[in-house]
């Protein structure tokens, strides 16, 4: 299935992913995924600072691996490269870029077929767009998510925008962070528990849209309260947000709040 994003050829220093093709004495041959129609070659030396009796206790063929380019031949279209070279963190990074670059052209590829626009037009109506302005479909597909709106510059007709986010949905799976502490409630009055009831109630309003609350009964006086939202941030914001909230309520009707930080 043709590539939608293709970058023009690779440059020194830059980080790759690669298929291992063919396993020779001194090294191994890679076929780049970010560049079609080049190849690598890692020399032996570049694959471990420690002795090596067989390559394959390291490489296999077939295996997805992340190398460092450390020379290029543009005629030949061809570069050297290295894997002893290569940081952890640039390797977790190299490998995330790579699943969501996976996942953008799933999402792209399934947009071809459901529409039967063709790839060349979703190039020019979508990915010429967001190349124009620096930034990378996957934070824009992210975006329309949270927003359920195309930004100004994308100009999209509605059916193909709906479309585009049902596949970005099925396609994106976000990760959501999560947090609770317990909640202490109290109110002394004959009826009580009403007031806490209401106090919950408004405390759960809190939550935005795609965020989710919960308060269950640990015993009273003391509640768990669950809070979800899409980064860690977000989540600390909401749960004392809520908290607040019932504190600020059952306060209201005489009662008395707390959160418990140590939960």
């Amino acid at each position: 299935m043709a590539e939608f994003i293709e970058k023009e050829s690779p440059s020194i220093g830059e980080v790759v992913v690669g298929v291992v093709k063919e396993i020779e004495r001194f090294g191994a041959y890679i076929e780049l995924i970010d560049y079609p129609g080049w190849e690598g070659f890692v020399h032996i030396s570049e694959i471990s600072l420690k002795w090596i009796r067989n390559i394959r206790d390291y490489l296999r063929e077939g295996q997805k691996e992340v190398f460092k380019i450390l020379r290029t031949n543009s005629h030949l279209r061809q570069v050297d490269l290295s894997l002893r070279r290569v940081e952890k963190t640039e390797r977790e990074q190299k490998i995330l870029e790579l699943k969501r670059k996976q996942k953008v052209q799933r999402v792209l590829n399934l947009l071809s077929e459901k529409t039967g626009i063709s790839k060349d037009e979703l190039k020019k109506i979508i990915i010429e767009p967001t190349q124009q302005r620096g930034l990378e479909l996957y934070d824009v597909f992210l975006d329309i998510i949270e927003n359920e709106s195309p930004p100004e510059w994308l100009k999209l007709e509605d059916s193909l925008f709906n479309k585009l986010v049902e596949l970005i949905k099925q396609e994106i799976k976000m990760k959501k962070a999560s947090l609770k502490k317990d909640l202490i409630l109290t109110c002394k009055r004959g009826d009580g528990v009403e007031y806490i009831r209401k106090a919950i109630e408004e405390g759960l309003k809190m939550a935005r849209k795609g965020e989710t609350v919960n308060i269950t009964t640990k015993g009273p006086p003391r509640y768990l309260l669950r809070a979800e939202a899409d980064t860690e941030e977000r989540v600390r914001q909401l749960l004392r947000e809520v908290a607040d909230k019932c504190i600020s309520v059952i306060k209201e009707f005489g009662g008395e709040g707390e959160l418990v930080e140590e939960s």
